[in-house]
């Protein structure tokens, strides 16, 4: 076994897993069949959920350099303009869509894996596979006909709708293709499209989308009547003729990069683990490429995998925690691909009431603070939780309430409710800036960046009684999890008191910025998983708790993580 994870596909799903486990320590060995990567654009749309994840990766500069930022998107019916959904108030460090190319992405995941001591074997692909005895025994084609058998523990499709490893698996790709064709062409434009989002036109015949890729370059698609497709890929004039008659009016096509037709599926596997292996990305779900989420949640499935990989290859964690990968990624590829086949049932509409229903109500709804609000945090994946996975939970108990404040740790009545409104265990933790030492602001993403996982205690009133017990629980948290946790104490005070001695790094929230964001009036945790999930939190801070709510998954692997053995 040269290494514990084989990943199948060096896409961006498979990227993202290899990058993610090689900077947590973990080899894995990448293959792909085809012996140069793409050289089309294919997706191009990266979230601020996604680019959150980039951030703890150390790539996300680098993305947001070589993209184009669009700040909302915009649906019009020729030069009226019907809504306009501003991503600025999403609640993330990068509240916008970044417009990149999967070959950008390709490249800065491929370097990021190469520092890390990382590569990928083009040329090879998997025939075959068979488990026993918790191994995964694979045959591997080289691209000069010789086969290859090795054994691995764990075995990740990562390669795309025809995946082999999911066929070899046994897993049924359940769907169907939708009626619509359509044309797609990468092209500069002259016109007065703006570049800064994602433009939308409604026509009679069908819809026109505009992604703006920068410096006047567009992805533009369009749904067409299968009478009209004809050859290998649109041509020139026929995409001309759409956007004279569906666009605005003033749209030039002056080069071409990439004119293709292509016919969209909704599919997906019930399940993203048999024994061994995994399935993530396209291999486990297909769907409308409508919102621009595909990528997306494919990257997500291979970061959400691949701590949990990570912590059981190191022998921090039962096997049993793995479960929990389809636990929570399959509810978030069914709630895709029914929120994308919903919305492209509606902007595909071909009965002429039901568009011009849609456009009227379009028009209202982009005017209620409620529905903008929703259809940000969605169209940002921002909204992704996992509030009812096993493997998060909180402790409160009445017995800790006081009704009326003191001195004490014991939450009052108000800091109990505010609590209650607060980031639930399994909502995204928020970013927030807090000040070190010497006076320095630093935002709480970075703190985390580098730990397994993170666990911030709000001192919320300060007193000594509290400041003892957040030194006993800081201790303790060492000496029974070693570098597994990483403790941070946030201080609502201007200064550190000069009694305090906490084993972690200690910060200050002068303004309560932090506290009130995380619902502490009083003292809490919240530990925050290697996702920046948040995995439990508790009120008042608690080590048994904590210890409690860990051994769900840590089981017989704790000893290992307390010495600090992989």
């Amino acid at each position: 076994m040269t290494a514990p994870v084989l990943i199948v596909g060096a896409g961006p799903t498979g990227l993202t897993l290899a990058v993610t486990l090689r900077q947590s320590g973990v080899e894995c060995r990448v293959i792909d069949k085809l012996l140069e990567p793409g050289d089309k654009s294919k997706a191009l749309a990266v979230h601020a959920r996604s680019l959150e994840m980039f951030e703890s990766l150390g790539v996300a500069d680098e993305m947001v350099a070589r993209g184009n930022i669009c700040g909302g998107f915009s649906m019009n019916t020729g030069k009226i303009r019907l809504a306009r959904v501003s991503t600025a108030d999403v609640e993330s460090p990068f509240p916008y869509i970044l417009m990149l190319s999967q070959v950008e992405i390709e490249s800065i995941l491929t370097e990021k894996l190469i520092s890390l001591g990382g590569s990928i074997e083009r040329g090879v692909e998997l025939t075959n596979m068979t488990e026993a005895n918790g191994t995964v025994t694979v045959t591997l084609k080289h691209s000069d006909g010789k086969d290859e058998t090795a054994t691995y523990p764990w075995v990740v499709g990562c390669d795309g709708a025809h995946s082999n490893v999911r066929k070899l698996l046994n897993l049924s790709f359940e769907g169907s293709a939708y009626q619509e064709q359509f044309g797609l062409a990468d092209i500069d434009i002259e016109s007065g499209i703006a570049e800064d989002e994602v433009s939308t036109f409604f026509h009679e015949d069908g819809a026109l989308v505009f992604f703006p890729m920068g410096n006047g370059r567009f992805r533009t698609l369009a749904n067409v009547e299968e009478a009209t497709v004809s050859g290998d890929a649109p041509s020139l004039d026929f995409m001309q003729a759409l956007m004279d008659k569906r666009g605005p009016g003033n749209v030039k096509i002056l080069k071409t990069y990439w004119l293709a037709w292509f016919r969209i599926h909704r599919r997906s596997v019930a399940k993203y683990r048999v024994g061994h292996a995994f399935v993530a990305g396209d291999a486990a779900h297909i769907h409308s490429p409508v919102g621009g989420q595909g990528m997306n949640t494919g990257m997500q499935d291979a970061h959400n995998l691949a701590w949990k990989l990570a912590m059981v290859a190191r022998g921090e964690a039962d096997e049993t925690l793995l479960d929990s990968y389809e636990e929570e990624r399959h509810p978030i590829g069914q709630m895709l691909l029914k929120g994308t086949d919903m919305a492209t049932k509606l902007a595909f509409l071909r009965n002429p009431v039901a568009k011009q229903i849609r456009n009227h109500m379009m028009s209202f709804l982009s005017q209620q603070d409620f529905f903008v609000q929703r259809l940000r945090s969605v169209g940002t994946m921002t909204a992704v939780n996992y509030r009812n996975s096993p493997i998060v939970g909180e402790y409160r108990d009445m017995a800790d309430l006081q009704l009326q404040a003191d001195d004490s740790e014991r939450p009052s009545l108000p800091a109990w409710m505010e609590f209650a409104r607060a980031p639930l265990p399994g909502d995204h933790a928020p970013d927030t800036v807090l000040t070190n030492e010497s006076g320095e602001h630093i935002r709480l993403y970075e703190l985390m960046r580098e730990a397994r996982a993170n666990l911030l205690i709000f001192d919320g009133k300060p007193t000594e009684e509290g400041y003892r017990n957040v030194e006993v629980i800081a201790k303790a948290v060492k000496e029974n999890f070693g570098d597994l946790i990483k403790c941070h104490l946030i201080v609502s005070g201007d200064k550190i008191p000069s009694s305090l001695k906490f084993d972690g790094g200690v910060y200050l929230d002068p303004q309560h910025t932090a506290h009130d964001l995380y619902g502490a009036g009083a003292e809490a945790q919240y530990l925050i998983r290697p996702d920046y999930y948040i995995g439990f939190r508790s009120q008042p801070a608690s080590f048994e708790q904590l210890e409690k709510f860990m051994r769900k998954f840590t089981g017989s692997a704790r000893t290992k993580a307390s010495t600090g053995r992989n």
